[in-house]
């Protein structure tokens, strides 16, 4: 698929963003600057050579693109009312735990250090990594519940394969391993054509699937 084609089926461009969150782009950029919102996952330029019967013109295009899931993000920040950056991480981190715990409900086991003790920090490094849209490359539509679906998928994964380094899986291990795959299946990206092979779908899944004679349906 081509750039263009994937962007514009997976992504909103700013102008599509700002029209379904009822805002302007210095809205947008006010939210952005005040560490309210994700910066764009990516960023074309585009060169363009257009001939017509007034003669050949030249010009440069800048476009950025965002996730579908930033619009519930925005709607979010605007019905809650959020203008600080402190108040956007509280809201972050309340929707980040609440899918925490949906997936412990759904017979899930997290590390208890990671998970326990240390959940502040690990809660500022993903909100870090939210707001500069590293979970929107990595993610279908750079939604929570994906975030945390896929932190969640990979702790699971490498605790039972040891960090994706052993040889071979017995019976038990599979049966625990196949829940895991099959949530990083449904949250994890399949990524432009020039990203696919250092995706975490090709990592976790892709590669996995091989190694272990997998199934992820």
């Amino acid at each position: 698929m081509r750039l263009s084609r994937f962007l514009a089926t997976h992504f909103y461009h700013s102008e599509e963003l700002c029209h379904a969150l009822a805002i302007d782009e210095d809205t947008l950029l006010h939210w952005q600057d005040s560490g309210l919102f994700p910066k764009p996952s990516y960023c074309i330029k585009n060169q363009l050579s257009c001939s017509s019967l007034s003669g050949l013109y030249e010009c440069e295009e800048y476009d950025d693109y965002y996730p579908r899931g930033c619009v519930n993000w925005g709607q979010g920040l605007a019905k809650q009312k959020i203008t600080s950056s402190s108040q956007a991480f509280s809201f972050f981190a309340q929707h980040y735990m609440a899918a925490l715990n949906k997936l412990a409900q759904q017979g899930f086991e997290f590390n208890e250090e990671l998970f326990g003790s240390e959940i502040e920090e690990h809660l500022q490094q993903v909100w870090q990594q939210f707001l500069c849209s590293k979970y929107g490359v990595l993610t279908q539509n750079g939604l929570i519940d994906e975030i945390a679906a896929v932190d969640i998928g990979r702790l699971v994964v490498d605790d039972i394969t040891e960090l994706r380094t052993k040889a071979s899986l017995n019976q038990d291990e599979r049966t625990r391993l196949h829940p895991a795959m099959k949530l990083l299946n449904r949250a994890l990206s399949h990524g432009a054509e020039h990203e696919k092979q250092h995706t975490l779908r090709a990592r976790y899944i892709d590669a996995l699937v091989l190694k272990y004679d997998l199934s992820v349906k």
